[in-house]
């Protein structure tokens, strides 16, 4: 037997078995969570194996905005249960509304982990997640921003292990393509990839206001992080010159040792219809 949540393909970061509900209904239709008002997680189970996965678990995690996301950071918002057929898959709802915090703005990070006595994960579970590792582990990091000349800045955490420390390479990245489900689970369905889009994204150790014409970042940072701790990094993204009907994606990527072991993705759109930034992670 296989239980098994997506991965998102090729940026398993941003898993297409994943999605948010908002508002008091879950039954509605998909899209970004606002803060401070409720929403209702969604993941999409398959069974890959030859008999009947019954009674299966799906705990599901939020975290803040970060890149690798650990258990030790997470917190667990609730669990839903699904009996998948051999062969089959199952949409499993999480009853227990998950309310995103004003703090953050809305923007934090899902995980959904799949438990089933016929598909263990390790005892002792490790602090990372792991997804790309964990078949039945998926996370999805995603925010939508308005393109605008005036650049937008999103605090990242970069999450340091319980055990041992850890010393990593945080890049930017432009480029990339949403598959159409994940576009219509942000409510983004009638959108297409820009040509050639105008967006510039940096990274910074503090916070900052980047004017107009001034610098807007490293492209790649490396950082150490002591076992137990973490560490902040800024994303600044300044865009322009998209149509209304046309998105960008940035990637921030995190990796240790070339083994890339988190990530994060921003939507750059544009268009009066997305008047504020939304998100969904």
């Amino acid at each position: 037997m296989s239980v098994v949540i997506r991965d998102g393909n090729p940026y398993w970061y941003l898993s297409p078995d994943i999605w948010v509900v908002p508002g008091s209904d879950p039954t509605g239709p998909p899209g970004a969570p606002i803060a401070g008002q409720p929403a209702y997680l969604w993941a999409h189970v398959a069974n890959t194996g030859g008999s009947d996965a019954n009674g299966v678990r799906v705990d599901f995690y939020w975290a803040n905005p970060a890149l690798q996301v650990t258990r030790s950071n997470a917190t667990l918002v609730g669990s839903a249960f699904a009996d998948v057929p051999a062969g089959g898959a199952q949409d499993a709802l999480c009853l227990v509304p998950w309310n995103p915090v004003i703090v953050n703005g809305g923007h934090e990070c899902l995980v959904a982990v799949a438990v089933h006595p016929a598909a263990p994960l390790p005892n002792p579970l490790p602090d990372a997640f792991d997804p790309p590792t964990y078949e039945q582990v998926a996370q999805k990091n995603l925010t939508v921003l308005v393109a605008s000349m005036h650049a937008a800045m999103i605090a990242l955490t970069i999450s340091g292990l319980s055990r041992v420390d850890k010393a990593v390479t945080v890049a930017a990245e432009l480029g990339g393509e949403l598959d159409r489900a994940t576009l219509a689970s942000l409510g983004l369905r009638e959108l297409r990839l820009a040509k050639n889009p105008k967006v510039e994204v940096g990274l910074g150790r503090q916070p900052r206001c980047v004017g107009d014409e001034e610098p807007i970042g490293e492209h790649k940072l490396e950082l150490s992080v002591p076992r137990g701790t973490s560490a902040p990094i800024y994303a600044a993204v300044r865009a322009k010159a998209l149509s209304k009907d046309e998105y960008a994606l940035v990637r921030i990527v995190e990796r240790s040792h070339d083994r890339e072991i988190g990530g994060f993705g921003l939507v750059i759109v544009a268009g009066a219809e997305h008047g504020k930034e939304k998100q969904q992670s």
